[in-house]
């Protein structure tokens, strides 16, 4: 029995040093450390507005944009890049996805995989949003308390990855949408979800959500009721989300909120909201009150065209209207060499957006959705050197920008596909 033992229990660290060194071998890294870098020529698309310019020079230092133009003073040691004949463009803002959403990566996937790869914080999927090029993750509805610790490792630089914003739990009311959808089993949902209608409970949520570190809310406000009247998906009420609005606002948190009919969205704009997910949705048409409505309160609308197979009804109303638009994906599983991401800038163009426009969003207004427009969203003098540079012109054709060369995030190359030597 005494032998037995000894052999279970080397057998247990056998088992758990083989996870271990599979564990770090797969954790996705940085291998490139912030340098200061130079890059010269090219094609400039800085996103501040729709026209593109020569490069005149831009000097990364410290994770920053230090200088733009020919009069900057580059360091001795610097990282040289030369982008001729390519474009240079803001780095890419995800502001709908969920990140640990429960759900696994592909239906022929076990629980036991799920769990594991959740427990790693999907190293694969981080690896593949920066092969896309995105930058910035806005994450919408996730596990507790597993998506508070994956920013806390991603922000202190820990693991690699784009910068996440995030929601945390969703709003919404029990038996309301996300608690009916299937294939997220019951104990996830209770960890990535708050049930209540209580307005008083709702806003203490917030303010502890808040305490934890989350960068903004996430409401379901959309319900439906069968042709006998009966509800079959309730939502939380309107004072609930005047409550969520008014404390997130105390807060300093962006409120991003998930309507369906114009009703609905039209509500949720008087209540103060930020973002509107998925936008007016199933067939049903936008009307001139709520296009009004949105374009007067500056609503950044993320269509996730993807997700909502008609919501291409109401694009080209809401661009003729002057709608802000923002890109979002709503996919926690379709990353795989970023089709999810590009597909849906190509779905927004073929809607009726402008390539140019598109770009735009998936920038500029991507920053200034997660009220972050001082940092991000521009390659301009002050903020995060988070930029693409690609081998096309996305401004023109938006499909280029799958064509990418190298990442920068915050100063650091974090992907590098040229096949050329990129110092000279």
């Amino acid at each position: 029995m005494k032998k037995f033992f000894i052999y279970f229990t080397l057998f247990i660290i056998t088992i758990a040093a083989i996870f271990m060194i599979a564990y770090h071998n797969n954790l996705y890294v940085w291998e490139n450390p912030k340098q200061n870098i130079w890059i010269a020529n090219g094609q400039l698309f800085d996103g501040t507005s729709e026209q593109v310019r020569d490069n005149p020079g831009i000097l990364i230092k410290d994770g920053k944009i230090v200088c733009i133009g020919s009069n900057c003073q580059i360091p001795t040691e610097v990282k040289r890049i030369d982008a001729t004949g390519k474009a240079i463009v803001p780095g890419l803002i995800d502001l709908h996805g969920h990140f640990l959403s429960g759900k696994a990566r592909d239906p022929e996937q076990g629980i036991p995989s799920m769990i594991w790869q959740q427990l790693r914080y999907l190293p694969s999927v981080r690896r593949e949003l920066i092969a896309a090029g995105v930058t910035s993750y806005r994450s919408l509805g996730d596990v507790m308390p597993a998506i508070l610790d994956l920013k806390k490792e991603l922000s202190e630089q820990n693991i690699a990855g784009p910068r996440l914003f995030i929601a945390g739990p969703i709003f919404t009311v029990k038996g309301g949408h996300p608690t009916q959808g299937k294939g997220i089993p019951t104990w996830v949902v209770e960890r990535m979800t708050i049930q209540s209608d209580d307005p008083s409970y709702v806003k203490q949520q917030v303010a502890i959500l808040a305490e934890q570190g989350i960068d903004g809310i996430k409401v379901i406000y959309q319900g439906s009721t069968n042709e006998k009247g009966v509800v079959t998906m309730p939502r939380i009420s309107s004072d609930t989300l005047l409550a969520l609005t008014s404390e997130a606002r105390k807060h300093g948190l962006w409120v991003a909120v998930h309507t369906g009919s114009p009703e609905e969205t039209d509500e949720a704009i008087a209540a103060g909201i930020n973002t509107i997910e998925h936008g007016i949705r199933h067939g049903n048409l936008i009307n001139s009150t709520t296009l009004q409505s949105i374009v007067e309160n500056n609503i950044v609308y993320v269509p996730t065209l993807g997700r909502e197979p008609q919501g291409h009804l109401n694009i080209a109303a809401l661009n003729q209207s002057g709608v802000v638009f923002g890109v979002g994906t709503d996919s926690p599983v379709e990353m795989a060499d970023g089709n999810s991401y590009h597909n849906e800038l190509s779905r927004m163009v073929n809607a009726g957006i402008p390539d140019v426009k598109v770009l735009i969003a998936a920038t500029r207004n991507g920053a200034d959705a997660l009220g972050k427009l001082a940092e991000l969203g521009t390659i301009e003098v002050g903020k995060y050197a988070d930029l693409l540079i690609v081998n096309g012109q996305p401004w023109q054709d938006i499909r280029e920008l799958k064509k990418i060369n190298i990442v920068i995030l915050s100063g650091r190359i974090a992907l590098d596909n040229s096949t050329e030597p990129l110092a000279y």
